[in-house]
């Protein structure tokens, strides 16, 4: 059975709240199901990806056999076709969970619509979002979704080796793949499993097509892999290098969004007006506690959250110490540094704390 499946996602904040939702339909245009699904928090390319693996699902789950996915982001689609590298460790598992779902269709493509062109997948993201909750008439819900791609079957094995090939063609430059051979995409994206070869794929060209499919072609993957018998470089020992000593650094980032004013600066930054901060933490150490880990990152992150909500929303240069110094991206990631510092256990050591006032300037503080 064909179908066409719509998907689209969003955020308000970016991330904040976020809804994504999809519309399939087959060739007579009769829905066969949609929903739209709320998450607290998330990227719109974090909703965007999470649309397309919801509607794949769902289609695999009503049966669908050909499937011709239309979607509003460009980036999602040319990452999709091997245009783009995915470099977002936040999009990498979806990109991954999206690749293995085309391969259990017979046929699948995949192309970019402009937004007047999704409007029932659109309107299914925003509904959800103002209802912070699901709608629509979906066959299989979100949160059914496994934990992990590994875990991850719609009625077919997952396959870790075609899961490593995805996991390479995702962090290789576009065009250059390990796994996949590129050549002629199109912007449309037909992907099919002829029998012969199920774990390997490649993007072929075909009638303007870029075909994702496996069949009459040598398996896939390195001599290890291919051969459990061989002993060369790459193959594991099976030794843990327990005491060899080193050392280990944890960074996690987080952000906020403030208005400041630099009084004294010769230039527009004198006046009031507003960034979205990132702040990267790194704490270092030599020795992992009894679970192998060198500090929990769940508790680095909440207590670097826990000191940047003092300044999230709100004119910094009214909150202390910056009512009495320039609230500059210097004077903040020292502030930042000894603060949370204070949070943290002997032997820990905080390294650095760095503070992006844009994508493209950084400031780190070291003491």
């Amino acid at each position: 059975m064909k179908a066409y499946l719509n998907t689209d996602g969003g955020s308000r904040g970016n991330p904040g709240p976020a809804g994504f939702g999809f519309e399939l339909v087959d060739e007579s245009g009769s829905s066969i199901a949609s929903g739209g699904w709320f998450l607290p928090k998330a990227t719109n390319n974090v909703a965007e990806y999470s649309a397309l693996v919801w509607g794949l699902r769902n289609a695999l789950a009503a049966g669908v056999t050909d499937i011709a996915v239309r979607a509003d982001s460009e980036l999602m689609v040319k990452q999709m076709l091997g245009q783009y590298k995915v470099k977002s460790e936040d999009l990498k598992p979806l990109f991954m969970q999206a690749r293995d779902l085309f391969g259990r269709f017979g046929k699948a493509s995949i192309a970019h619509v402009y937004r007047n062109e999704n409007k029932r997948a659109d309107a299914l993201a925003n509904e959800t979002m103002d209802a912070r909750g699901p709608v629509g008439s979906y066959l299989v819900a979100w949160e059914d979704a496994p934990a992990n791609l590994f875990d991850f079957d719609a009625g077919v094995n997952a396959r870790p080796e075609k899961d490593r090939a995805a996991a390479v063609a995702a962090t290789a430059p576009a065009g250059s793949f390990d796994a996949f051979s590129a050549k002629g995409l199109s912007g449309e994206a037909c992907a099919s499993k002829p029998s012969g070869d199920p774990d390997g794929q490649r993007l072929d060209s075909l009638s303007g097509e870029a075909c994702v499919h496996s069949g009459g072609e040598s398996q896939k993957g390195t001599t290890m892999e291919r051969n459990p018998a061989y002993t060369g470089p790459g193959r594991l020992s099976g030794e843990t290098y327990e005491h060899t000593g080193g050392h280990y650094e944890l960074t996690v980032k987080d952000h906020f969004d403030a208005a400041h004013a630099l009084p004294g600066y010769d230039g527009p930054c004198r006046f009031l007006h507003g960034h979205t901060w990132d702040i990267e933490a790194t704490l270092a150490g030599q020795h992992l506690d009894d679970v192998g880990m060198l500090y929990d990152f769940k508790a680095i992150k909440r207590d670097l959250h826990a000191i940047l909500e003092n300044f999230d929303h709100r004119c910094i240069n009214e909150v202390a110490p910056f009512d009495v110094i320039n609230p500059t991206a210097e004077h903040m990631a020292r502030v930042i540094f000894y603060e949370l510092e204070k949070t943290l256990p002997a032997p820990i050591s905080l390294k650095e704390v760095a503070v992006w006032e844009s994508p493209i300037a950084r400031v780190a503080y070291r003491p």
